[in-house]
């Protein structure tokens, strides 16, 4: 075991396509193992990893080569058509979409007039109903003497007159 070969922790990151934090997490896990080693330096311990452990814990990836693809004529045009179609289905997309919200700045503005209206409404049946009651006020004012101008009745003594009098 002592042919081990270590890896740093970012080496390690690189070579098996995970994160550092993933491979830092490992070294935790096996700190106190022979597949984990340290070395103190003036930024703290730097940590190794063993590569039979990584190979052990994730199998190295292996880039498969791909056959070179063959692409005729045809398919060419037909994938180019299918670009075309999508791209005129998304300008079609967009005009339905500004139509929408068209329609729906309109149907603001309709509310708002409505809203208006009804308010307009409301604000002249107050009037009327202070027409009214002002009209309510004038005729009980009528009704009610002047006063000072209401001498006709006898002087009447007041109650603590009549009890004491005084």
């Amino acid at each position: 075991m002592t042919n081990q070969q270590y890896l740093t922790i970012k080496e390690a990151a690189q070579l098996y396509g995970r994160s550092e934090q993933t491979i830092r997490r490992l070294v935790k896990q096996h700190v106190l193992t022979s597949h984990v080693r340290s070395e103190d330096t003036p930024k703290g311990k730097a940590y190794q990893i063993s590569s039979l452990l990584l190979q052990q814990e994730y199998e190295a990836p292996t880039v498969a080569t791909l056959p070179a693809l063959i692409v005729s004529d045809s398919i060419q045009e037909e994938n180019q058509q299918l670009r075309e179609a999508v791209a005129e289905r998304d300008r079609t997309i967009q005009q339905l979409q500004n139509r929408l919200f068209e329609q729906g700045d309109i149907m603001n503005a309709m509310a708002n007039q409505m809203t208006s209206q009804l308010t307009n409404q409301k604000m002249g049946h107050i009037e009327e109903l202070l027409i009214q009651q002002n009209a309510q006020i004038g005729d009980l004012q009528k009704r009610l003497p002047a006063p000072g101008a209401d001498d006709s009745t006898p002087n009447r003594r007041s109650l603590w007159s009549r009890l004491f009098g005084v």
